[in-house]
Parts: C-alpha cells; sequence; structure tokens
C-alpha cells in the first residue's frame, strides 16, 4: 500500500501525520509512505532574472526542506521508511500529479487551515486534492 502524505510543516500537517500513523493498521501491508511538500511559485516569474535561477531554486529546496522536517521527524522517530519528495507549482495540482506517478494507492491529507470564509473564496488545498486527486483521499483531522 503506498500512501501520499501532504504536508506544509504545521502543527496540524505534523497532527495529521500522526493521526494516520495510528491507524495505519487498516491498511493493507506493507506501507510505503511519501511525505511531499509544494511550495506555490514565487507570483512574479521576473523575480529569477533578477536573483538568478540558483537562488532562487536553493530558496525552495531550503523552504521544501523546513516544511518537511517536523514530518520527517515524526517518521523517523516512528522507525518507518518514508521518500521525502520537493515539488514546486501549485499544490493541489502537484500533489495529485506525483500521486499518480508514485502509483500511491491513497493520498491521507488534513482538513486543517483556513477559515470558513477563507475556504468559501478560494479553497482549500485538500477540497482541491478531492477534486483532481484520480485516486482516493483520506481526509483526516
Amino acid at each position: 500500500m503506498r500512501i501520499l502524505v501532504p504536508t506544509d510543516g504545521s502543527h496540524a500537517s505534523v497532527t495529521t501525520l500522526n493521526d494516520l500513523l495510528a491507524h495505519l493498521g487498516l491498511f493493507a501491508q506493507p506501507v510505503e509512505l511519501a511525505l511531499i511538500n509544494v511550495h506555490e511559485k514565487i507570483p512574479y516569474g521576473a523575480a529569477s532574472s533578477w536573483v538568478g535561477k540558483d537562488v532562487v531554486e536553493r530558496y525552495y529546496a531550503e523552504e521544501s526542506d523546513k516544511a518537511l522536517a517536523p514530518g520527517m521527524a515524526v517518521l523517523q522517530t516512528a522507525g518507518l521508511g518514508f521518500t521525502p519528495v520537493r515539488k514546486v507549482g501549485d499544490p493541489a495540482t502537484e500533489i495529485a500529479r506525483y500521486a499518480d506517478e508514485w502509483d500511491a494507492d491513497v493520498i491521507a491529507i488534513g482538513r486543517h487551515g483556513h477559515s470558513a470564509l477563507q475556504k468559501l473564496l478560494m479553497g482549500s488545498v485538500a477540497q482541491k486534492v478531492v477534486a483532481v486527486a484520480t485516486i482516493p483521499v483520506l481526509l483526516l483531522g
């Protein structure tokens, strides 16, 4: 069973991961985990020409590493193997795309995030993942 777990490094993401780990026995064994962080693109495309492509790529890598670190610590403490994944783009689209590429069986994502008004206006990543994913999405939290 391959489970893709999106994370933004927040306390809520760690809680979601812990909830998943508490219920791993419900899944077909063995379980393979991938922890994915998707950093949104810098809104101004010309920024990379000003500061340099290498600087922008290093920024994306550093931010993704910060976001992945709390979840990686949880999985390492639990003694579980995992694949860390760093992507740049629209989070929901990239999560769904990677789930297909990796041949994941399920995406386990938290329902945390924005206020009700913000969800109404722009939607949450979890809602968008449910809409675009081609595999089952397990909402936790």
